[in-house]
């Protein structure tokens, strides 16, 4: 240790007095991208080189990756060149400090002194799906319907409480229904099978450190003399329980080093407390404040909007992130017609730009919902574009969307053997292995499809008539829909199969938030049938079809690892940076959430939001808007998201697909001249029909009268409206019930009424 180690080299000022002041309580304010991690990994490497023991530094993160890029970083400082780890609870060992997640810590200190809470130390922890399985029987034992409690919804509930760190006797102050009366039940029988399966589960090793700190003294006194410098990472994202797991060890020393940005607390759902972090110098008084405000990511201009938008929030330190590259693009505010031009952009944006010299691996689009990633998807097969999707399935990959897709092709052919086996329990119908066995034999014997035999399955001695009549209403529906596909376009019928068999209530029974968002795949499936509406019915239905299974076949583009553009929605990006952001869906009721619009607190948290997907660009950033939009099967005229509103003009380049957009021209001072350089309202390249480009319609009538502008017509789906544009053969109709879509006038089934 006698060799110079340059440790404070390459630091900024507000850097060096972090890595310096080493003694006392601290709050390190690190905006994005201001080196937090770098200043973290200094700091300890200079403590250790000024004499304190590895041994007495503990630093939480809040992934194993990030714990051991720390130690990677601090073996470099240090000129270590083995692993030297120091080993949880004991003194004098190792050249490393122990690093890690608030999990990983606590287990190991369970594993050595669990023990004094008079529990076994070979405990196993539990994963979700143990956790799921133990719940569904501790429901079963207690005899609640799965219909009343589910088991996830059950889950949902206790690890809100754990987070809170509250426990089944104190949560019962909450029971102030039936409903919740159960979960708390629930909540206390599931820890005492949790304890006679010898087991935790992830929030219970947090918890149950906490209570051997509060039940064993001497313990809690061990730990502190062992880590007598304490640093946390990421501090906007701890929970109470947590908090108290910290704070109990920092009682005896006040080494406590927090480092975070209440900017970019977006984890409220997950459990996380941004008042730890805001409420930190009021329980320490004397804490050291260090901002990091200088950005080494982004341009001025990038932060420059990002500092407009997130300053709106109110009660928040102030904090000016600032960045020495002064020069930079504008940020790119782009309305366009709808959610098809949307992701085309998009995508021809990604394009352009890989031609520039940036790769697609240094490019992203977010998004607010998984929802909207299927437009972006497809757009990126259109054009040959590879993609993947960060954290989420892709969008026809997913189960809820394979179930209805099963459905319409078993519909159009009761011969796919493989979708009528994936329905025919879904949503449950009591049709379990042991009937299809039965219903196997029987086709082999006679030399029946699957199709057929269901036809005949009273014929099949081994069935009892329960099951035989349910089997009996399967195939009735599938005719019912026959029948029905032969008269509608398939969007129209879609929704009433959906309806029959309970799909909503199938999907949204364990009142989780997954049970929603899957529901919200199904629907936005919904949008994409109504492309089809102009078509005969037999048409809308295999061309429906057809699409769906292209994009299916070429779903391995989101595999190239090698250059491939970034999908992924918001919650996903924190920590990652591009060299070009798109964020999409930039209106009211999609960004912020149509959730948080009443209420402070979320508006608050989707604002955050908002700025940590901006602060993820290094140069280029470009927010997408629409003046119409179908999701979730229903168009909507949102108004611009309340964010852009923030944006300063000498940033911004506003651009529309509408010459005439309100959008575009409008500023807060009045309405801009057309001489203002950096607004230029954005020509098409061509016009679009939202109908599939791939069928022919030369066969069709095209004789009718003239449709221009101003004319009032009538959409057998749509209604009554009237004609507000024209380009072409395609029209804009604005009808009287608020939703405004393009139209083909080859296709469109528009009558005039005057």
């Amino acid at each position: 240790m006698s060799e110079r180690i340059p440790i404070l080299d390459n630091l900024n000022e507000p850097q060096k007095q972090a890595v310096t002041n080493v003694k006392g309580p601290a709050l390190i304010l690190a905006g994005a991208g201001s080196g937090k991690t770098k200043a973290l990994t200094h700091r300890i490497a200079y403590m250790i080189s000024q004499g304190v023991q590895p041994w007495q530094i503990l630093a939480v993160t809040f992934t194993n990756k990030a714990a051991g890029e720390m130690k990677e970083r601090i073996k470099n400082l240090l000129t270590i060149t083995q692993d030297d780890y120091a080993v949880v609870g004991e003194a004098g060992a190792g050249r490393i400090p122990v690093m890690g997640t608030f999990h990983s810590i606590c287990a190991r200190i369970l594993r050595r002194d669990i023990d004094k809470l008079g529990r076994d130390r070979s405990f196993v922890i539990y994963d979700a799906d143990d956790q799921d399985k133990l719940m569904k029987e501790v429901l079963k034992e207690m005899r609640i319907d799965e219909k009343d409690l589910k088991p996830k919804a059950a889950l949902g509930y206790v690890g809100r409480f754990k987070c809170e760190a509250i426990s089944p006797k104190d949560a019962m102050s909450q029971a102030t229904t039936p409903r919740m009366q159960n979960v708390i039940l629930a909540y206390a029988s599931y820890q005492t099978a949790l304890k006679k399966a010898n087991a935790l589960d992830f929030d219970d090793l947090i918890l149950e450190a906490v209570r051997l700190f509060t039940e064993v003294p001497e313990i809690l006194d061990r730990y502190q003399e062992t880590w007598r410098f304490l640093h946390v990472d990421e501090y906007q994202d701890t929970n109470h329980a947590q908090y108290l797991f910290i704070s109990m060890l920092a009682q005896k020393y006040r080494n406590l080093c927090v480092i975070g940005d209440p900017d970019q607390s977006i984890y409220a759902f997950r459990g996380a407390d941004i008042r730890n972090i805001l409420e930190f110098e009021e329980e320490y008084p004397d804490a050291l404040r260090i901002k990091l405000e200088q950005n080494y990511r982004s341009t001025q201009i990038v932060l420059n909007a990002a500092n407009a938008v997130i300053k709106a929030n109110p009660n928040r330190p102030d904090k000016e992130m600032w960045s020495a590259r002064k020069d930079g693009p504008r940020i790119i505010v782009h309305e366009v017609r709808d959610e098809k031009v949307e992701a085309e952009e998009a995508v021809l944006a990604a394009e352009n730009l890989k031609k520039e010299g940036i790769p697609y691996n240094e490019q992203v689009i977010i998004y607010r919902t998984n929802a909207q990633s299927r437009l972006f998807e497809e757009a990126c097969m259109r054009r040959g574009v590879p993609y993947r999707i960060i954290g989420g399935v892709k969008f026809y990959a997913r189960r809820e969307v394979k179930d209805v897709l099963a459905y319409l092709r078993v519909i159009l052919n009761t011969a796919d053997t493989l979708s009528l086996l994936r329905i025919l329990n879904v949503p449950a119908r009591k049709i379990g292995q042991t009937t299809i066995g039965h219903m196997q034999a029987f086709a082999s014997q006679n030399r029946l499809s699957l199709w057929q035999t269901l036809q005949r399955v009273e014929e099949i001695e081994a069935l009892n008539e329960g099951v035989a009549a349910r089997i009996q209403s399967f195939t009735a529906l599938i005719g019912k829909y026959q029948k029905l596909a032969e008269a509608v376009p398939v969007a129209q019928w879609t929704l009433g199969l959906l309806d029959d068999i309970a799909m909503e209530k199938w999907l949204k029974e364990d009142g989780t938030e997954e049970g929603e968002e899957r529901w919200g795949n199904v629907q936005e499936l919904i949008s994409v049938m109504h492309k089809y509406d102009a078509l005969d019915p037999h048409s809308s239905l295999m061309s429906f079809l057809e699409e769906v299974t292209l994009v299916s076949e070429v779903d391995k583009l989101s595999d190239i690892k090698d250059d491939a553009l970034t999908l992924m929605t918001l919650h996903l990006c924190k920590g990652l940076e591009f060299e070009h952001v798109m964020i999409g869906g930039c209106e009211e009721g999609i960004f912020p959430h149509s959730n948080s619009l009443y209420d402070r607190e979320q508006l608050e948290e989707e604002r955050r939001l908002m700025y940590v997907g901006m602060t993820r660009a290094k140069t280029h950033l470009r927010l997408l808007l629409t003046r119409s939009r179908m999701l979730y099967g229903t168009v909507t005229s949102n108004a611009p998201s309340r964010f852009l509103s923030d944006l300063p003009d000498d940033v911004t380049e506003k651009r529309s697909d509408e010459l005439l957009s309100a959008f575009a021209w409008a500023t807060e001072s009045g309405v801009k001249r057309a001489t203002d350089k950096h607004i230029e309202p954005f020509r098409q390249r061509e016009v679009e029909a939202d109908f599939n480009q791939d069928i022919t319609f030369d066969e069709m009538n095209q004789d009718g009268p003239t449709l221009d502008k101003g004319t009032r017509v009538r959409h057998k789906v749509f209604g009554d409206g009237t004609i507000t544009a024209k380009r072409g053969d395609v029209v804009t109709i604005q009808f009287d019930n608020g939703k405004r879509k393009d139209f083909a006038l080859s296709i469109a089934p528009l009558q005039v009424i005057g």
